[in-house]
């Protein structure tokens, strides 16, 4: 199963998603008329998609790359 990835390469954030993943991704960043979230299932997926695109933006070295 391939995964979903985000890297910061120069002034560009590249995100991956693999194909099995695209449609619910879709699904969780519609935004909902009602202004409420539209599952638990649908939050999870946004927090991630979020979660990853800061840690691409971050400028900091990984620990590891930095020795």
């Amino acid at each position: 199963m391939t995964k979903t990835t985000a890297r910061r390469e120069g002034d560009t954030i590249v995100i991956t998603v693999p194909i099995e993943e695209a449609q619910s991704l879709r699904v969780a960043l519609q935004p909902c008329l009602c202004g409420h979230t539209k599952s638990a299932g649908t939050a999870k997926i946004r927090s991630r998609f979020v979660r990853g695109i800061g840690m691409a933006m971050d400028h900091r070295k990984p620990k590891a790359a930095a020795e």
